[in-house]
């Protein structure tokens, strides 16, 4: 016990003498990585319905490829961490299998990303560094290891307040994730995108519905977010999927990446 607080103190101080400069990120991995094991380690900045900017990874060019630069082009609009980025409201420890909805396993967005990603299990640190949107520290593990499990979340809640601190210290003039009037936290970030790719097809329930359907939720769950009954949500589902002519949810998420491109 003695010998593993002497290794994280050491970890500590030498993340908090790299506060400021372009090493904080990598010694920040190296010290998590002591306490819990993981593939891949990355930070990303958020502001609102901004892309994303990658502060850190360490993946090489062809997987970073897919984790980092596809992603950051308009799926991460999907993705649970985002979705609690942009929630002033949460900070700290987030699991990807506490966040996602009662489908996401299921869903295009995860067997494109995650799939082809070969990531498995994901955790991660919501930071607020003042005068910025927010900050995600997060680790993944591949298909071939185990899920993030207790012992590790109870590890990262325990780090999180001096890695938090260190995080929002080292970015809190704003940097890539700096604030603008101009930029706000859109109620749901991707009725933007549908509306235009719906060409006002759609009502504006039904806008609202094929988000929720995107991340991941079955007729159940939209019913309880909408506070609607569940036959009325499947009525929904049949009109939406007959006006955009798509069959499927596969084909639903095509045709949503492909606006994505043309923004």
């Amino acid at each position: 016990m003695k010998n593993e607080f002497a290794r994280w103190n050491e970890n500590v101080g030498s993340f908090i003498r790299a506060i400021g400069t372009p090493e904080l990120p990598r010694k920040l991995s190296t010290a998590i990585a002591d306490e819990m094991p993981f593939d891949i380690a990355m930070v990303f900045a958020y502001q609102g319905t901004e892309n994303p900017v990658c502060l850190y990874h360490n993946l090489d060019e062809e997987r970073a490829a897919t984790v980092i630069t596809a992603y950051a082009k308009g799926p991460y609009l999907l993705d649970p961490f985002y979705l609690a980025a942009i929630d002033p409201k949460i900070t700290g420890v987030r699991h990807l299998r506490k966040m996602a909805p009662d489908q996401f396993y299921s869903t295009e967005y995860y067997r494109q990303h995650y799939g082809r990603t070969r990531i498995r299990d994901e955790i991660g640190i919501v930071c607020r560094p003042p005068g910025a949107g927010a900050v995600v520290i997060s680790f993944t593990r591949p298909g071939d290891a185990p899920f993030f499990g207790r012992r590790d979340f109870n590890t990262m809640r325990a780090i999180e307040p001096v890695v938090r601190a260190a995080i929002e210290e080292h970015w809190c003039d704003g940097g890539p994730a700096g604030s603008d009037a101009a930029k706000r936290n859109a109620e749901d970030p991707i009725n933007e995108t549908l509306d235009v790719m719906a060409d006002g097809i759609l009502t504006r329930r039904e806008i609202e519905i094929t988000s929720l359907i995107l991340r991941g939720h079955s007729s159940r769950s939209i019913a309880e977010t909408l506070n609607i009954a569940e036959g009325t949500v499947k009525i929904h589902r049949k009109n939406i999927y007959q006006k955009l002519g798509a069959s499927s949810q596969s084909e639903l998420f095509s045709m949503f990446i492909v606006q994505l491109s043309k923004q």
